[in-house]
């Protein structure tokens, strides 16, 4: 054995006065970890040291599943840098065209401002960051070389995705996209508002799910078009995930437009994102009818996410780099309440990995899963998702990503 983790609180079942759950019992757990996975899960009362293995002691708190940063942008990040505001522009053209050069210019490096965005999130239980990366002719692979050797000195875990701001087809971006496939380093290729920015969201779709099947990677794709911009976005990426056979390998950021179907439409849209598996990854945004209907997603299966996107950059002053702050908004924007739904809630930042199921009974963390996880002092998964508690340790394939101490 590589490590135990000795003196952790597991999640065993919910605690009830009739039908009202109050807490969570608990057991005094070792996990033993090797080659980054759980080999053992045992009692405390039964567990026996094993020669030649580091011991860490949990102290009794409560073991959960670490949390996954799904939408980030490392290369973008001001922090560290003298305070400006966002400056002024027009348009969304005229604010990325001015956004390379602002950037470009600072006196800190991509990599010092990215290595600042993470040391803001790892406090909060980050184990894992999806970002991604600006590339078109403005950046070449500037900004891709720099977060792929960034993370590759990070304990944690990552997933790149190559991020044609401009517009695929408006800023020709497919050879440059091709160039970084072919490093072997991206897992998704990424784009924005084909139907308004490319002005032909057919080809501009096509063309990326083309790229992303040759270079045998996912799709996440920024969407903030509305209306019928939006609708038809989202209606052709579902009818282009089929085509290609790509179930279970798409996400959609923001999906703002997903507000805008109705009747039987928006239930078969609801439907059909559900059954190829396509992802929604919200931001929790507050502008009025902008979130999309995150919980109503949800009851038709879909996989819904949480990220943190814009954290002092060029579009947004703001953010604080939490992700248990971005969860707390959405549990006050949906009412989320009851011991049994805030549990399930945190499976929104961690790949819906949750310690109970939806009836109580224990499901994880398993033998064989990824030691991926975070120490909390607090008493069960509601209260850390309610209360956004205090993290004191993470790991993230049985190495330490954060510690308080």
């Amino acid at each position: 054995m590589d490590l135990w983790l000795t003196n952790v609180q597991l999640e065993t079942s919910y605690l009830k006065e009739g039908d009202w759950s109050y807490g969570t019992k608990t057991e005094n757990t070792a996990i033993g970890i090797n080659d980054g996975k759980i080999a053992e899960i045992v009692p405390m009362s039964e567990w026996q040291a094993s020669s030649g293995a580091t011991i860490i002691d949990g102290e009794n708190q409560l073991l959960l599943p670490g949390l996954i940063e799904k939408h980030c942008h490392l290369d973008k990040s001001k922090l560290g840098t003298p305070w400006r505001p966002v400056t002024p522009a027009a348009s969304l053209v005229e604010r990325f065209e001015t956004e390379i050069p602002q950037l470009d210019a600072l006196p800190l490096s991509i990599k010092e401002r990215g290595q600042a965005l993470i040391d803001l999130e790892l406090p909060h239980g980050a184990v894992m960051f999806r970002s991604h990366i600006d590339i078109e002719p403005m950046t070449q692979l500037r900004y891709f070389d720099a977060i792929t050797e960034l993370v590759a000195e990070q304990p944690f875990g990552s997933e790149l995705v190559l991020f044609p701001q401009h517009g695929l087809l408006r800023s020709n971006a497919a050879s440059l996209i091709e160039e970084a496939l072919a490093t072997g380093k991206a897992s998704y290729i990424g784009g924005v508002d084909p139907y308004t920015l490319d002005q032909d969201y057919k080809t501009s779709l096509r063309t990326t799910f083309e790229l992303a099947q040759k270079g045998h990677v996912g799709i996440d794709l920024h969407l903030h078009d509305r209306q019928e911009a939006g609708r038809a976005t989202i209606k052709e990426m579902i009818r282009l995930t089929k085509e290609f056979n790509m179930q279970g390998k798409v996400a959609i950021s923001h999906a703002f437009g997903l507000n805008d179907f109705e009747g039987e439409e928006r239930k078969e849209v609801f439907q059909a994102l559900a059954d190829l598996e396509i992802h929604i990854i919200s931001s929790i945004p507050i502008s009025p009818g902008t979130i999309p209907p995150l919980k109503e997603l949800q009851s038709y299966g879909v996989a819904v996410h949480i990220g943190c996107d814009n954290v002092y950059d060029s579009w947004s002053s703001l953010g604080d780099g939490s992700l248990q702050e971005k969860l707390a908004r959405y549990l006050e924007i949906f009412a989320v309440k009851s011991q049994e739904d805030l549990t399930q809630a945190l499976g929104l930042v961690t790949d819906g990995k949750v310690p109970l199921d939806k009836n109580g009974a224990q499901q994880w963390p398993k033998v064989g899963d990824s030691a991926d996880f975070l120490l909390t002092p607090a008493a069960c998964t509601a209260e850390f998702v309610a209360r956004k508690g205090f993290v004191s340790k993470s790991f993230y394939q049985g190495t330490v990503v954060f510690s308080a101490e």
